[in-house]
């Protein structure tokens, strides 16, 4: 049914939740269920409000650096949690540019606008700032220097270290690779394609650099003195955004609005990978220790392991709404990520295990405890997003409401079905059309599975072969 009037106060209070406006390009309006797998989570708050982390990158130090790009600072948090905050210098001689199509971070006003960071070569962090057209450099005590990009309002986004000893970057609104020397000596080379809006950037098995373009729908190539060679990327209107090397001495990349995973031999044959929610919009990749690559979905709202050979394990970040973006190992073996919708550092431990069932003001424990069941809810229009309100009934079964008390938004049920064909059964009644996720846990063995009814369907599901 549709949203009543009397709920609109608290869709107003939900409007705090949405996700920011430099990842208002991650939108969308459904996602599939799918099974994943439960392990452990740690999430950390960022003290300044509105931070809006946006990447992280391992530092010399052990640390994890990162870019707060909502309140113009730069992060480091120690393995155990504990983070420190540099404020990033802002001048407004030039002001701010125009964006070009397709570009998905919004220049905040008043502020540089640091976005992407990655380590140097001379034991600093060095990063991005697009609001002031400026590369910046920070030591491991703090001490920050910076150095301007010749063309104007060019909007560096993402740098990279290169195989040369210098540091390479992306010129989104220039159309132009850049190249920084560890003493800022600048030296830009243009793309080909007009305006196929560069993104991310990383240096490749090759000796070459590889980056994404995102208007053109192409992955570039560029040797050390700035030959550049592009490849179509098949499904179109992809929209491709992060590229790491992967495993398997080729390069692993996200497509945004593709829905897929797709890697490219370093002589440019591309295979594609879907990921399990068409519309979870996978934003960052990383490559980890244990031979696979690790990415976000960033409106799918988790953590996402794939193999070489593109078989996918899912994991459910805890906050709803956190929109994962950047991911990165640790120097502790674990996965980090950025929360850029909820000011969190998020660390993943992939060792880790289930936990027994707490029954709370969101999460039902149903079976004798074994199942706990939570609810998420979104709406687009006004944006909000939430987390329902449990209601127990038996040991069975449990409701579920969004927005005003009483109401019975969803009824879950599971049921023991092993009798029949060795399985637990879960049963969802909606009577609804906000979009909404539930995720059942099975704390006997750590394996989850989550439901997903897509804004504006009104329908109810039967799962006999869940666990």
């Amino acid at each position: 049914m549709p949203v009543p009037a009397g709920e609109s106060a608290a869709l107003e209070r939900g409007r705090a939740a949405r996700l920011p406006a430099t990842l208002a390009l991650f939108f969308a309006i459904a996602v599939s269920a799918g099974a994943l797998s439960a392990q452990s989570f740690a999430e950390f708050k960022i003290p300044t409000d509105n931070s809006q982390p946006s990447s992280l990158a391992l530092g010399p130090d052990g640390n994890l650096w990162f870019t707060e790009y909502g309140s113009n600072k730069i992060g480091r948090i120690t393995p155990a949690g504990v983070i420190t905050e540099f404020a990033v210098p802002y001048s407004a001689a030039e002001a701010p540019p125009s964006l070009p199509k397709g570009f998905p971070f919004p220049i905040p006003d008043n502020y540089s606008g640091p976005i992407y960071i990655y380590e140097g070569p001379d034991g600093a962090m060095w990063f991005t700032e697009p609001g002031v057209n400026k590369i910046g450099r920070i030591t491991m005590a703090g001490v920050i220097t910076e150095f301007k990009v010749p063309t104007r309002s060019s909007l560096p986004a993402v740098i990279s270290d290169g195989p040369d000893g210098a540091l390479w970057f992306t010129e989104a609104a220039g159309n132009k690779i850049g190249r920084i020397t560890t003493s800022g000596v600048i030296t830009e080379f243009p793309i080909p394609t007009p305006e196929s809006l560069p993104i991310y950037i990383t240096d490749g098995p090759d000796g070459n650099l590889w980056f994404t373009e995102s208007n053109a729908n192409k992955i570039g190539r560029i040797t050390p003195n700035g030959q550049i060679t592009e490849f179509e990327i098949p499904t179109l209107l992809s929209l491709p955004a992060d590229i790491t090397e992967g495993p398997d001495e080729a390069l692993w990349f996200t497509e945004l609005i593709g829905g897929k995973i797709g890697k490219i031999t370093t002589d440019g044959k591309i295979t594609e990978f879907p990921v399990p929610s068409l519309l979870g919009l996978p934003a960052n990749i990383t490559e980890a220790g244990d031979g696979n690559v690790w990415f976000t979905e960033t409106r799918g709202n988790r953590i996402n392991r794939m193999t070489p050979a593109g078989a996918v394990t899912s994991f459910a970040v805890p906050t709803a709404g956190s929109s994962p973006v950047a991911i990165e190992e640790g120097s502790d073996g674990k996965i980090w990520f950025t929360e850029a919708g909820s000011g969190i550092i998020g660390r993943f431990d992939p060792a880790g295990g289930p936990t027994a069932c707490v029954q709370s003001a969101n999460a039902l424990c149903l079976n004798n405890s074994r199942f706990q069941f939570k609810v998420t809810w979104r709406i687009p229009f006004p944006a909000a997003n939430g987390n329902a309100t449990a209601v127990p009934l038996t040991g069975e079964t449990g409701n579920f409401w969004f927005f005003a008390s009483g109401a019975m938004d969803l009824t879950v049920k599971i049921l023991d079905g092993r009798a029949f064909n060795n399985r637990f059964w879960v049963f969802i009644g909606g009577l609804t059309n906000v979009e909404y996720t539930v995720t059942v846990t099975d704390t006997a063995t750590g394996k989850v599975k989550t439901y997903t009814n897509p804004f504006g369907q009104v329908a109810s599901i039967a799962d006999v072969l869940a666990f």
